[in-house]
């Protein structure tokens, strides 16, 4: 099974709302895959999908309903961080919440930047410290 493919499975054991908005055929593949340590890839995804709900293309939800992205977003943003919260690496999911909060800040700008290298540097980081 496929990191993107257990994120929509355990979202949708979770909740039929958000079983109910999954985008039907195969989870496609992680972003991050092969540029984050294994121990952080389901939750940077989970956290990904979320960031991708509130402001973005989701990979794996519809988004015809906005407030269902929103509060599909914002499960997969708590869910991404407890999963980070597993691996004992407190500065990890420090480093993230960051993340989250930084990106939530740029959206406040009149011409939103790239959050592209916010979440480079972030996942690179993962685990060095």
């Amino acid at each position: 099974m496929t990191v993107l493919a257990e994120i929509a499975r355990r979202a949708a054991a979770d909740s039929p709302l958000w079983a109910g908005a999954l985008r039907p055929g195969d989870a496609p593949q992680p972003r991050f895959a092969g540029r984050c340590p294994d121990r952080y890839l389901l939750g940077v995804e989970m956290i990904l999908e979320a960031y991708l709900l509130h402001y973005g293309q989701s990979r794996l939800f519809r988004q015809d309903d906005a407030d269902l992205a929103l509060l599909t977003g914002d499960y997969l943003y708590a869910a991404g961080l407890v999963e980070i919260c597993g691996t004992g690496d407190l500065q990890a999911v420090a480093d993230l919440a960051e993340l989250i909060s930084r990106c939530a800040a740029r959206r406040g700008d009149v011409a939103p930047a790239d959050d592209d290298d916010l979440w480079e540097r972030t996942v690179a980081s993962l685990g060095t410290s």
